[in-house]
């Protein structure tokens, strides 16, 4: 029983997900979870270096299909992740909360979703209703707006892209930016 709470644990970190009702009012097209963990904390390693770690309310895993859903997750991503090292400024890492999460292990990709809030170790705060992440290419999108403040800026645009390893959004669309703006 431990080595398979371990492994949904692992899944967790790789393909965390989120479906609202993912017990009693789940589809009747998909089988109820294999897996339900509640108030789960997780942590990644390579080798002994911590690549994620995250918290969820609940965690529901397919076994069979390697899907997971989580409500009111918090994935965190440390600086630095890629070869190279932490870049400066990227004292904090990234930390990506919401109120739905939905992944698969076969992808090892995220929807984040629900009113998504991204935090970075810059003093970013990135709000959007939705978010997909990639843990192959440790990147994030989102294509339906979001809402940037910073220590002494705000922003708000149509598209974004976030590159987890240096912390690096780019923005695309219609971009407005305030810069001076009191928060």
């Amino acid at each position: 029983m431990s080595r398979l709470l371990a492994a949904s644990l692992v899944v967790l970190v790789f393909a965390p997900g989120c479906k609202p009702g993912a017990g009693a009012g789940a589809s009747e097209a998909q089988p109820p979870p294999e897996v339900v963990l509640h108030g789960a904390r997780l942590e990644s390693f390579e080798g002994e270096r911590l690549t994620r770690s995250g918290t969820a309310e609940q965690i529901s895993y397919q076994r069979t299909t390697g899907d997971v859903w989580a409500t009111n997750a918090t994935l965190k991503i440390p600086p630095g992740q890629s070869g190279a090292g932490a870049p400066p400024g990227t004292e904090g890492g990234v930390e990506v909360s919401a109120p739905n999460m939905e992944g698969s292990l076969a992808s090892k990709q995220v929807v984040a979703s629900g009113g998504v809030i991204i935090r970075t170790g810059k003093g970013m705060e990135a709000r959007t209703p939705r978010l997909t992440y990639d843990a192959t290419t440790e990147r994030a999108h989102g294509n339906e707006g979001v809402t940037v403040k910073g220590p002494d800026y705000r922003l708000r645009a149509d598209r974004f892209e976030l590159y987890f390893p240096d912390e690096t959004f780019n923005f695309a669309g219609s971009v407005e930016t305030v810069v001076g703006a009191p928060q």
